[in-house]
């Protein structure tokens, strides 16, 4: 039994061909298995007595990867030293971990009825309001009330936050200042944020 050298290499690409393939259809089964497994309720979730009645999908172990926090997980209980009230509290701690820019036309990108206007600046807006780059861009509330830089909170962006979140409307800079330092003092990290 003779072979050639071209043979055999033709042979070995085939054979090389094959089994690539075979490994790539195993990991598709296998992913597609544990996918639909992820999505099958089991244990107490599979006894439902009723429909729900907005069906949620469930991914089991995946559940944490893609549900928000709330703003009390993520900031959570901290010192009032201006005795305001929970829904004014909520409101302010919601302003530092949002990510709307007061500078935009649009503050919430959600809100733009098309994907250019989510770049399109309020002609009225303050300058304090943008970076200090170049093109300058609009700030959220969250890069403007947190600055990593130590950059001071403008004084535009009180009466901002007042016209966002109206329950604010009767508090003073220097209350909304004082009240906002506990709730800067807790650290957050952009990233839990996920709009």
């Amino acid at each position: 039994c003779t072979w050639s050298a071209s043979s055999t290499a033709a042979r070995t690409r085939e054979l090389q061909k094959r089994t690539v393939a075979t490994r790539f259809r195993a990991a598709m089964i296998v992913g597609v298995a544990l996918f639909v497994t992820a999505l099958a309720p089991t244990g107490p979730r599979a006894a439902f007595t009723a429909a729900p009645a907005r069906a949620a999908v469930r991914l089991g172990f995946l559940d944490s990867l893609f549900k928000k926090e709330t703003v009390d997980e993520i900031i959570g209980d901290v010192a009032n030293p201006c005795d305001l009230s929970t829904a004014e509290l909520a409101a302010l701690k919601e302003a530092s971990v949002s990510d709307e820019a007061p500078g935009r036309l649009y503050p919430n990108l959600a809100d733009a009825p098309s994907y250019a206007d989510r770049f399109t600046i309020r002609e009225d807006a303050p300058k304090s309001l943008f970076n200090d780059g170049y093109p300058p861009l609009p700030m959220t509330y969250f890069v403007m009330l947190r600055s990593e830089r130590a950059l001071p909170v403008p004084d535009e962006l009180w009466p901002a936050i007042r016209d966002r979140w109206p329950v604010l409307a009767e508090r003073s800079d220097e209350e909304l200042i004082k009240a906002m330092e506990p709730i800067k003092a807790v650290y957050v990290d952009s990233r839990r944020l996920g709009s």
